[in-house]
């Protein structure tokens, strides 16, 4: 199971402790913490099929 620290949804305490582990307190500056909540990297998919 994936570490877990701070407040609000599961995705948002799963960035709280990516941040953490980059030592860095504030999540949006967080390389990896932005990737879990969607900003930077992979994204999904929103496209409708047809």
């Amino acid at each position: 199971m994936a570490e877990t620290k701070g407040k609000g949804s599961k995705t948002a305490k799963k960035a709280n402790a990516k941040a953490a582990k980059e030592g860095k307190k504030n999540p949006r500056t967080s390389s990896a913490a932005q990737s879990e909540l969607g900003k930077k990297g992979a994204k999904k998919n929103k496209s409708k099929k047809k």
